[in-house]
Order: C-alpha cells, then structure tokens, then sequence
C-alpha cells in the first residue's frame, strides 16, 4: 500500500507567512518603539534647547539693558556737565577731577567695563579711567561726531579693533546740559566682552560633546558670528557666511525664521537649532546641537535590535525545519490509518446494506445500477446480475418516467432529493415509491445513492387522512362564519371605544382649559378628605401659597394653614361646616412660602358626601384676589381724583354734544350761566341757546377745528346767564367718540379779568395826567442837585489825599503792578512794572492799552499765549486770571490779574508782574535731580526684578529637569514666590509713584501666574478679584503677596481634588487705617476638628510668620470651604 507524501512535501504556506508574519510586528513593534524614544528624546531636546535660547537672550537683553541704563544714567548726571563746564568757564561748578575720578571708577569696577573716557568737543581726550583705557581710532573716527549731534547715548555694537584686534564694544554719552542742548563733550564706556558675554553665550547647563550656543547678525548680504565657535578657533567677528546657504540656521535666523529648525551649521554638519531674538539689540541667538549627538545612541541601539532579529529569524527557521520533518512522519503514520480506517468501514457499510430495510442502489453518473442490497433483489424480484444490466429509469413505472427528465436535472443542481414516484417491479407491479437520492464522492469518482421505501402503506394511510381533511374542511367554514360575526361585534365595540377615548380627550381639553382659566385667575381648586387627612389641591392651589406642586397633587393640610395668619378664623368656619352644614366664603389673608408680601385671598366650602360608604369630603376653591382688591383701591383713589377734580370751583366742566346737549355739569358751571340742577336734568339748558348770536361762528369754527385734531385751542366767548345777563368765559374743549360728536369742554369765568382790564384803561389815562405833573416836580429837584455837585467836588480833594498814600503804596510793593481803567486807558503803574519790561523811556500814563501790550509782547517768547489771556479777560471780565510768561532774555514772569471792583460795579482790572526767573531755575534744578533719583530708583527696580527673573527661570528649568514629583511641586512654589515679589519691583519701577503700588493691579498679574503654575486644576477654578484701587507701599506688599500666593496654593493643590469646580475669592480693601485682605474658596475644607491644630507645613507656617511681620492678625473660618480675613495697620 502505497502513501502520498505529496500534501507533506508541498511548503506549509499558512505556517510560514504566520511565522513571517509574526516576525514582521516584532520588527514593526521595535522600530516604532525606537522611532517613539526618538520621538521623546527629540522633544526634550527641542525644549532643551528653546529653554536655553530663551534664557540666554534674556539675560543678554537684561544685561544690554543694563549697560544702555548705565548710558541713559550718566547722560542725565551734572558731574560731567558741570566738569566739562569748569574747562571752559573755571569755577562755575563745584565739580573736581578728583571727584569725577572716583564716580568714573565706580561706575567701572561695579558695572565691569574695561574703561571710560571722557572727550571734549573736539574729540580730544580728557579723563581716562582707568588710565590705560583707551578708544580705537577706528570707533573714534565712526562714532565721535554722531554721539556729538544725538539726543541719546550711541551704541557701537560689537566691533573688531583693526588696530589691535581686541573684540570690544562702546557706548558713547554725549554730554549736555539737558536733553536737546548742544554737547559739550562725549563719555565712552568700552565694554570687553570675554567678561561676561561670550562666557554667558559659551556656556551649556550639562556635559555635552557638540552643543553650543552663538550670537549673530546681518552684514550686508552675510551673516556675521559675533562669539568664537567651539568648532572653529577665533571665529568672533571673523567669520561670516553668505546669505545664499538657507540651509545654515544662522541664515534663517537672519531672514525671520523662529523657533525650533533643522540643517547644516558653518561646518555643514546637520544639526538641530533653536533661534530667538534677543531683545532690544541687533542679534539673533542660536542654541544647535548635532544631529549625530541626538540620533548615535538611536542608531546604536537600532543594530543591535536588527542583529537580535536576524539571529531571531535564523533560530525560527531551524526550528521550522525540525517541525516540518515530525509534521511529516506523523503525516505517513496517519495515512497508515485512515486506509485501515476505510476498509474496517467498507466492511461495515456492506453489512448495513444487506441489513437494511430499504432497498439501496449505488450508481455511476449516468445512473447505471452498480451495486444493490438484498433488500432490493426481494422489493424487484431481479437478480444482482440483472440489476447491473439496467437503470435507475428502467425501474420507473411508465407515468413516472415522462417526469423524470426535468427531476434529473434538478438533482444535478442540488446533488440530493428526496421524491415520491411509482417503480414498477419484475413482474409489472406498480407500487408507490420514496426514493432519496445523493450525489457522494468516493476516492476521488462521483456516484449516486438511491435509497428505495415502498410507501404502500403510507399512501393507504394518507388516502383516509385526506377524506379526514374534507371533513375538518367543511368544519372551517362554519367555524369561519362564526368568526365573521364575531368580527362584526368587535367593530361595533371598537366604534364605541372611539366615542369614549374622543369624549376622554374632549374632557381633558376641557380640564386643560380649566386648569389655564384657574391659573390666569389666580383659582385654586381644593379637596379636603375628613377622615383621612389628607388635603387635594389643583397646581394653581399650590402657586397662589407659592408652594412646588406636588406629583400627585396631595398635601398635609398643616402646610397650607402655616401660611395663613388667621387660621381660627378659618379652621372655626370648616368646623361650622362639618357641624351645621353651613357653607362658608371667607377673605382673609396669607404669607407665602418664599418670604413675599402678604396676599390676600378668598376661600368658599361646601360639604360634599362620599358615594356609598366612602367618607365626607370638604371641597372649595380658593381665588388670589390681591390684584384685585390693588386694583379696585387705584381705581377708588382715580376715581376720587377725577370727583375732586370734577367737583372743584376752580373751573366748569360739561359733558355734552357738538349740538347744544349738555348730559353732565359741575357746580361751577351752573354758577357761571346761574342755573339750578334741576334745569340741568330737566333739559332746559342747552349751551348753543345760552350762547350769543355774534360767537356761533366762533363755535362753529371751533368745532371744525377739534373735529380735524382732536381739540380746540381755547378762546373767549360769552354766555347769556337765566337772569338775561352777559359773563365773559373762556372755553376749550375735546372731542371724543369714532364720530368725534362728543364733547368734553372746560369753561373758566374770565369776568373778573375784562373787568380789571377795563380798569387798567382807567388807570393808564390817570397816569398820564400824573406824568404831566410829574415833570414839574423835577425842575424843582435840578435846583436841589447843583448845590450836591459843590458838596461832591469837596469830597474829591479828599480822595486825591487818599490816593497819594495809595500811589506811594503801590511803588514800594516788590511786584510790578499795572492798573487799566474801564475804558482801556493805563491808569496807574509802578516803576517796578518799567523795570521788568525794560520801558522806563516810554510814556504810558493814559496810554490805551492794546498798544501797552502790542509793547510788551515784543519782549515775550510766546506772543499767541501772551494776548489769548488777554482776550479771556475781554470775554469775561469778571474772572480772574494767572499765568507764567517766558521773555525773548530767557526771563520768566509771572502775570496775574483780577477786576477792580467800586461797589457792585467793574471799574477796571489790576495787573500784577513779577520775575521769578530764579526761583524757576531752582526749582528745574531741584527737579532734575528729583528726576534722577527717580531713574535710578526706577533702575534699581527694573535690575531686582531682572535678577528675580533669572532666578524665576532657573528654577523653572531645575524643575524641568527633575524626576521626583515633590522636588517639582517645591520647585513650581518657590517659583511662584519668587515671581511675586518681582512683580511688586515690576510695578513700582512701571508706576509714576516709586513708593506705592495698585494693589488691585498686581493682584490680577500675580493670580494669572500662579494659575498658569497649576493648570490642572485651575481650569476647573474661577476667580473674582477686587476692582476697587487701593494703593500699598512695597514694605507691606511683597509679605502681603507672598501670603496670596501661598494660600491659592494650598487652594489649588487641596481643595479641589477628584475634578471638583469650585471659586476663588480675593477682596483687599482699606477701611479707618486698616487694610484688610479677604480670601475665600468653596472647595472642602478642612475638619472642624483640626481648626485649633497649629499648622505645620512650610506654607502656613510661612503665612503666619508674614503675618507677623506686618503687626496684623489673621482669622481662618471654615463653612462651605475654606475662608482666612488678615487685618494690619496702614
């Protein structure tokens, strides 16, 4: 017996792509993992190196800062004015050489510069500090004249000697006696930058082989290195490389390119750089370090992970080998079996065939009989061999075999079948057959298997069921009558299901509606179960108490009567209700729920009895009439207004018609035409009757008016009163109605005034007559003055005696004093005022004034500012006025005036002048050197917080850098801390006040900074600060801050875990001396029962002790959070 090895020898494909594949992740797997590591190692090398860029172009800015502030200083010091003043002019100032020697070498020794030299006006050299400093000829001949002719101190950058070769660079101060006078001289401060520039830029935080960091700018069409190289000996302000290698980081540093950026240095090595500008200077500063540097320990690590591959794939291989060869053996012992197998089942399918009951056929594809049972041989009567000679069809009886055609080809299709059909045996009987037909596959052939049942007796069988089915069949019917009549009920009863779910629905629209009336009239509906206890309200019941309704409507009756203030009056009513069946209404009034005003409601009750044995309920409504009863007390209190008014005596109202009908009148329009009520009810009086001939067309045209706008201006007209009399009234009225027929007309008796107006015309005629004799009298009364002028002329000699004291008053006053009479004329002056103007040869008693000033405004500087107070005083000459006036000699006057009063009466304008021009140059002097004191104070700040700033920035990159969480946390506060106190120095060196600072202000910057300290939680934390300013001086806010930054925190670091939100409040205020800070949050607090606990962590210990400094006090409270009040003196 042979075994086909061909399935073994053909290579096990699905095992080796597995295996292939298997290997394929882990190598995919490890080189992702390399790239990752890379991926981090170049991201902490990218922050590295902006880190550092940043830091070292911040420290370069401050120091240039510093250097350009030490220019900006000496500029604005005297010393060198007043120096470079005593060569020309000896003596003038108190300044020695010894003296400028000694601040010059402070300058230099605390500042580290390598000298200064002082230049005169011609460039000739002076001072020397120390005495071998000295400038280049080069600097000299580029820089001298420039500084000479600025406003400003002159910085040279960093430059190479060409004389010497020393790398140097200069700031040249002109020397002047303020800002925009001619200098008189040059200051030079050399700096050398190997003390501290290059050293600070060559510098690098850790050990590295190729890192460095360089400054540079553009020369032309090339970029300049300003430090020497690590790479490249003496390469400061040597090298230069052209604009044309964008690919060099230096270039792109040049042509805008910022931030983190890849290529090749001036060595064309690759190499990975951070670019930033440097602040306030020319320079570019680049951080690189080489790619090699970065990627060699990836590269490294890359081969031995290949190798370890390689020797992985070669160990699988051999392993494979091995386990196709077992694979193999095991295949040959297999084969082994399943032939053994298959002939133990040849053996046992032959004897179920012979022992089946069924006759079984085994045919080729063209459905030649092979093979049958002994089964078969018995059901046909043929013999084996006759069987071999014959079809399947042969055995089909003649009806079935018109049938077979289209079967064969079905089970061709489906390869197996199931069917009924007749056979016919040997000896031409027909009997019913099941034959299943199977198409089956043996060592690699197709055959069929034919199983035969005789079903005769199945057929017998299925012949008397199919009788029973006519019967069953018959008794469907009927019963399907029956389900059609019942059918027909069940639609009759869906009809009425409809009718009763519409007449629902209607019921709850009309519930709805009922619910919404209640609602807009404030009713409630209520139901009161006696025996139970229990209280139904409808939602309107609860609202009118300003009570949440209930799910289902039920309340304890208490809850309700706890609103109500007279509730025996209410709970007496219920009990005469359940007692004697006496419905009741009751008013009284409630308080609800939520603390509002009184309402006012009504309540009515009735007994109704529960059907069958259920218990008696008291049912009612309840209405808010509050509104109501507001309403019905405005429209009383309008009412009586409109009554009062109606009422009044002052004028008479009519209500009527535009055709005489008169429906309504007051008292005092039946006084006015003197006619009774009665007359008015009776009709009789009709105002168009009462009215004369002559004014119904004044009426008319009246009416006309009123019906276009509405109402008529009023005008004068006459009545004709009952007892046949004439009175004067005037009349307005309005029309009303869509047809404007109604009228509302306002009459007022005018009689009193035609009759004084009749009397003035009396009175004018009289008063004539009285004027004629008028003039008479004042002859008489002439006579009587002439005798008052001699008297008057008496009194003048007396005032020009006063006037003589006043002139010799007014010379011996140290202003000069200038008096202008009314009429423009110069009155008086003194000789002062001719001295200050230099006019003693003019002649300006009784000059006019506009040529006095015409004078003096030759002398003035400004002549526009001169006369507009002039004209000031021409517009408003009763103001008074002061002003400063500048001469043409550099003189200044103050001018002050005021108006001259005699009595009540302006009879002139008194100038007064005076040279202050001394005084001015002292106080200028006191000033600059006020303003001096300020800058450098100013300085001293802007350096603190600069040197705050460093360590701010060290400790972020310490912080950086470190693995233990704790050592960061510390790191992150003591950064905080310091960043608070360098925003105090930030303020006052930003504020015009150098002693105190918007503390209101500074909270909002110190908050924003700490927040960004803490984004993790922060995010989740809202923050209310004070808007109010309130200002504090620098002893009180750097403790006072240092203890807001500790106390958000502890906020932020432990009272809002688990992403909790919360809020953060801070107020600051002063009040009678005392400044108090309130800090509050609402995270969780502390437990009541450590309150009294003494803190022991760092930060409170450090807020208790800042406390102390300030000779305050603090108060911690704990209630929704955490809350501390600090309180300390101004």
């Amino acid at each position: 017996m042979s075994i086909d090895l061909s399935f073994v020898k053909k290579p096990h494909f699905y095992t080796i792509a597995g295996i292939i594949l298997i290997f394929f992740i882990i190598i995919l797997t490890g080189y992702l993992e390399i790239l990752d590591q890379q991926k981090i190692a170049e991201q902490e090398i990218h922050s590295e190196l902006t880190t550092i860029a940043e830091l070292k172009a911040a420290s370069i800015s401050d120091w240039f800062f510093e250097r350009k502030s030490d220019a900006e200083v000496s500029m604005k010091n005297q010393m060198l004015f007043g120096y470079m003043s005593n060569l020309k002019n000896p003596g003038r100032f108190d300044i020695t050489r010894a003296g400028l020697i000694e601040w010059l070498f402070s300058l230099v020794t605390s500042y580290h510069y390598q000298g200064a030299v002082l230049l005169n006006e011609t460039g000739d050299v002076v001072l020397t500090v120390p005495d071998d400093a000295s400038i280049s000829t080069f600097s000299k001949n580029e820089t001298f004249f420039k500084a000479l002719n600025s406003i400003d101190p002159v910085f040279t950058d960093l430059f190479l000697d060409p004389e010497t070769g020393k790398r140097t660079m200069e700031f040249w101060i002109p020397i002047q006696a303020r800002t925009g006078d001619p200098a008189i001289g040059v200051l030079v401060l050399e700096m050398n930058p190997e003390q501290y520039l290059y050293p600070m830029i060559q510098s690098w935080p850790k050990s590295t082989k190729t890192a460095e960091s360089l400054i540079l700018r553009q020369v032309g069409n090339e970029v300049l290195f300003l430090n020497d190289l690590r790479h490249i000996q003496n390469a400061g302000l040597n090298l230069q490389i052209p604009l044309e290698n964008e690919n060099v980081p230096a270039v792109m540093a040049v042509k805008g390119i910022r931030g983190i950026v890849k290529g090749n240095d001036y060595r064309s090595v690759p190499v990975v750089a951070s670019i930033t500008d440097i602040n306030g200077t020319p320079w570019f500063i680049v951080a690189k370090i080489d790619q090699d540097e970065i990627y060699t320990p990836f590269r490294q690590f890359s081969f031995f992970i290949i190798g370890l591959m390689l020797l992985l794939i070669i160990i699988a291989s051999l392993v494979f080998i091995a386990f196709y060869k077992i694979r193999e053996n095991n295949y040959i012992r297999q084969e082994l079996d399943q032939k053994q197998h298959e002939l133990f089942l040849s053996d046992r399918i032959r004897l179920l065939m012979e022992q089946a009951n069924d006759a079984i056929f085994i045919l080729d594809t063209d459905w030649h009989i092979l093979d049958v049972n002994d089964r078969a041989v018995v059901m046909y009567g043929y013999s084996p061999e006759e069987f071999q000679k014959r079809r399947l069809f042969d055995l089909h009886s003649a009806i079935s075999r018109e049938k077979l055609t289209n079967e064969k080809e079905y089970l061709i299709q489906t390869k197996t079948r199931v069917v009924e059909t007749e056979h016919q045996k040997k000896d031409g009987t027909v009997f019913p057959v099941e034959n299943s037909i199977r198409l089956i596959e043996y060592q690699g052939k197709i055959f069929w298997q034919v199983i035969v049942r005789d079903i005769t007796t199945r057929k017998a069988y299925e012949t008397e069921l199919l009788e029973k089915n006519v019967e069953l069949q018959s008794m469907n019917e009927e019963l399907h009558a029956s389900n059609e009549e019942l059918a027909t009920q069940q639609d009759e009863l869906r009809v009425q299901m409809e009718r009763i779910s519409a007449s629902e629905h209607a019921l709850q629209e009309v519930r709805e509606r009922l619910y919404e009336a209640q609602r807009v009239a404030h009713i409630g509906t209520w139901e009161y179960d006696v025996d139970a206890n229990t209280l139904w309200a409808t939602d309107e019941g609860f609202r009118i108490f300003r009570m949440e309704p209930t799910p289902d409507g039920f309340v304890d009756l208490e809850t309700f009567l706890s609103c109500v203030p007279h509730r025996d009056q209410v709970m007496k009513k219920m009990a005469d209700l359940m007692e004697h069946k006496i419905p009741y209404n009751i008013e009284t009034t409630i308080i609800p729920v939520d603390g509002s005003p009184e309402r006012i409601v009504v309540s009515t009750g009735n007994i109704r009895q529960g059907s069958g044995t259920s218990s008696e309920k008291i049912v009612g409504i309840i209405q808010d009439i509050t509104d109501k009863r507001k309403l019905e007390e405005d429209i009383r209190k309008t009412n009586e207004k409109i009554s009062a008014f109606f009422d009044s005596p002052i004028i008479g109202i009519i209500i009527g018609d535009i055709h005489g009908t008169i429906s309504l009148a007051n008292s005092e329009y039946l006084r006015i035409i003197g006619y009774s009520e009665d007359d008015l009810h009776s009709g009789r009086i009709k105002w168009n009757e009462i009215t004369p001939v002559e004014f119904s067309a004044l009426d008319e045209y009246a009416i006309t008016v009123a019906k276009e706008h509405g109402s008529c201006t009023p005008f004068e007209k006459q009545y004709i009163r009952s007892d046949g009399t004439r009175i004067w009234v005037l009349v307005g009225f309005v029309l009303l109605g869509q047809e404007r027929e109604e009228a509302v007309a306002f009459i007022l008796d005018i009689s009193n005034q035609k009759r004084i107006e009749e009397e003035l015309q009396t009175l004018n005629q009289t008063l004539e007559e009285k004027v004629t004799e008028r003039t008479d009298q004042i002859k008489f009364v002439n006579e009587e003055l002439l005798s008052e002028v001699q008297e008057r002329v008496s009194a003048e000699k007396h005032l020009q005696e006063i006037l003589s004291i006043l002139s010799a008053t007014i010379e011996s006053t140290p202003d000069g004093l200038l008096v202008i009479h009314n009429s423009h004329i110069v009155s008086v002056f003194n000789h002062i005022f001719q001295q200050i103007w230099n006019i003693e040869n003019y002649e300006i008693q009784g000059m006019h004034e506009q040529e006095l000033f015409y004078i003096l405004s030759d002398q003035v500087s400004d002549s526009d500012a001169f006369f507009d107070t002039i004209r000031k005083v021409e517009k408003n000459p009763d103001i008074e006025t002061s002003d400063i006036i500048t001469l043409k000699d550099n003189r200044i006057i103050e001018r002050y005036s005021k108006p001259q009063h005699i009595g009540y009466t302006i009879a002139g304008r008194v100038w007064s002048f005076r040279d202050i021009t001394e005084r001015k140059r002292m106080e200028e002097t006191i000033e600059k050197s006020l303003r001096e004191k300020e800058i450098l104070l100013k300085e001293i700040h802007h350096r603190v917080k600069n040197n705050m700033q460093v360590v701010s920035s060290l400790l972020y990159m310490q912080s950086r850098i470190a693995t233990d969480q704790k050592i960061k946390e510390l790191m992150v506060e003591s950064q905080n801390r310091v960043k608070s106190i360098a925003l105090v120095h930030e303020e006052l060196y930003q504020s015009s006040d150098l002693e105190r600072i918007d503390y209101s202000s500074y909270l909002r910057k110190i908050t924003r900074n700490i927040f960004e300290s803490y984004k993790e939680t922060s995010s989740r934390v809202s923050l209310k600060l004070p808007i109010t300013p309130v200002y504090i001086t620098i002893s009180k806010a750097v403790p006072c801050s240092l203890i807001v930054n500790e106390l958000i925190s502890n906020s932020l670091k432990h009272a809002f875990p688990e992403m909790r939100k919360g809020t953060i409040s801070i107020d600051f205020t002063l009040e009678n001396g005392f400044y108090i800070l309130k800090y509050a949050d609402d995270g969780i607090g502390m437990p009541e029962t450590e309150l009294h606990l003494v803190p022991k962590t760092l930060g409170m210990e450090l807020i208790h002790g800042l406390v102390k400094q300030l000779n305050g006090t603090i108060t911690r409270r704990v209630d929704k959070g955490t809350s501390y009040e600090i309180r300390f003196s101004d």
